[in-house]
């Protein structure tokens, strides 16, 4: 009976820190994910950012020779709005690396939460661990092992150098 009390402690505490262990493994393979998530978003972002950048100069390219084969020039108005439409596809662009570098620190504040969750997993795979030998020694000792009592105190007398 005391056999299968420590060999069953033994599996309980040996699965509790396997299960915590794979855990971690599963948070930590789903953090690589994330942070590789952040990466091509990042890296989408910016080939978006210089994508607008060529277009705003095909467009401001069309806009110039429309003013110049008006006749009106390149001066006064057309030079302002030349230079407000500039000016608005460069916001343009500085949008869209904005809103994917917000998109990545999202994937990169989960990796850092999976990695949070995989070390408490790990955590609590020690602790379940060692609940179930504290568990086990109290069904061994209430069955029976280990009941050599400690010996008597049989003097009380405080003694002094």
């Amino acid at each position: 009976m005391e056999a299968l009390i420590i060999a069953g402690t033994a599996v309980q505490a040996i699965g509790a820190i396997q299960q915590g262990n794979a855990a971690k493994a599963a948070a930590d393979y789903n953090a690589a994910n994330l942070d590789r998530a952040a990466e091509i978003e990042r890296s989408q972002a910016n080939q978006r950012e210089e994508a607008k950048r060529r277009e705003a100069r095909g467009l401001l390219g069309k806009q110039a020779a429309a003013f110049a084969q008006s006749g009106g020039g390149l001066d006064g108005s057309a030079a302002d709005v030349m230079r407000q439409s500039a000016t608005n596809a460069e916001l343009d662009a500085l949008t869209l690396r904005y809103k994917g570098d917000i998109r990545a620190r999202g994937f990169e504040s989960e990796a850092r939460m999976e990695r949070f969750a995989g070390k408490q997993a790990r955590k609590a795979g020690y602790f379940k661990a060692a609940g179930s030998i504290l568990s086990g020694a109290g069904a061994y000792y209430g069955a029976g092992g280990g009941t050599q009592s400690p010996a008597p105190i049989t003097d009380r007398s405080i003694r002094t150098g």
